[in-house]
Order: C-alpha cells, then sequence, then structure tokens
C-alpha cells in the first residue's frame, strides 16, 4: 500500500487506530480543504521549490505533507520544516515505532540518528502502548505492509532525515523568516 488515500480509509476505519495516533502520534485527520488551508497559512509569505500535499496535521498547527517527489514530512507551527521518510508508507512506520515527530526533532540535537545505539536509547525512554494498543499495531502494520523493527525504522528513519534535498522553506517577504530544518543532522 502506497497511496496516501489508502492509509487515510484505513485509519478512518478503525476509530481505535484513529484515536492511537492521534493521542500517541500527533496525528491526525482532517478534511483536504482544511488541510490545504493550514498549509497555505504556514506557507504564507513564502516559497518551496517542491510541491506539498497535505495529508494530516497535528493538532497544534503542523502539517504532514508529500512532497510531489514521494517523500514525506513535516512541517511545524513553530518555524520548523522536514523530511522525516522516503514514502508516506514509511512514515506511518516511524509513527508508529517512534512516535512524535516533534519530540524526534528535539532529540536530534543529542544526535539520535548518528548510530542505531543513540536511536535504541532515545525509543526506551518513550513509553509503552498498552497490550491492547499493540496488538492493533501489529494488525494495522501488517495489513499496510508497514516495518515493525525498530532497528529498521531507525534505517527508514535516517535515511528520509537525511534525503537531499532538504525541506527548504524560504521567505520572500521580509515580515517572514526562513523556516529552520526539523531535524539538527552532523
Amino acid at each position: 500500500m502506497e497511496n496516501v488515500q489508502e492509509f487515510i480509509d484505513r485509519i478512518k476505519a478503525d476509530s481505535h487506530m484513529e484515536h492511537y495516533l492521534s493521542a500517541e502520534c500527533a496525528f491526525d485527520l482532517e478534511d483536504s480543504e482544511q488541510l490545504e488551508d493550514d498549509l497555505a497559512f504556514l506557507l504564507e509569505g513564502t516559497r518551496c521549490e517542491l510541491k506539498l500535499t497535505p495529508f494530516g496535521c497535528d493538532g497544534s498547527g503542523g502539517v504532514y505533507v508529500a512532497a510531489d517527489d514521494g517523500r514525506a514530512g513535516y512541517i511545524d507551527s513553530e518555524g520548523r520544516a522536514g523530511f522525516a521518510a522516503m514514502s508516506v508508507k514509511d512514515l506511518f512506520s516511524i509513527l508508529l515505532c517512534c512516535r512524535y515527530l516533534s519530540d524526534w526533532a528535539d532529540v536530534s540535537e543529542d544526535g539520535c540518528f548518528d548510530s542505531l545505539e543513540d536511536f535504541m536509547e532515545c525509543l526506551e525512554d518513550k513509553s509503552s502502548p498498552s497490550d491492547n494498543y499493540k496488538e492493533r499495531i501489529a494488525k494495522f502494520a501488517a495489513d499496510c505492509g508497514l516495518e515493525t523493527e525498530p532497528e529498521k525504522v531507525y534505517v527508514l528513519f535516517r535515511k528520509g532525515v537525511y534525503s537531499q534535498p532538504p525541506l527548504e522553506i524560504k521567505a520572500t517577504d521580509d515580515d517572514y523568516e526562513d523556516y529552520d530544518p526539523l531535524f539538527e543532522i552532523g
């Protein structure tokens, strides 16, 4: 499964997964018109060389986007943007394993992507979902062909974060500022 709408439809069909993604991963569903408005607001007074299509939000003004080259990323409401995955499918693998992208943006300053060991240490600091959710997550991941092994998710996440060209959003008006990179990488 690679079509964004297929993922959205599967999430909508499972209220428990929709709740988990919202509460534990900061991924919310919204109608496409609202998402387009949210993205337009975030990009006001800026330019981006890539065509971006929003497919989710975080409830605090941030938007998940798919780029025209297939990569998936996140633009927060605090002036940061970046790719996290080479595809929407990889992004959902990352979200289900790692949860809040904003948390990983914060620990990226500490080198969480420098090595598998550093990544696993950061992952261990995350609380584990309940057994009920573990089963639902495993079923959803299997149904969607998502990766669940943390070591493999690390490779997906790192590949997305280090992908080139980066997601750059540059100010075109003096009233605005360039977006900072979402993830700090060495």
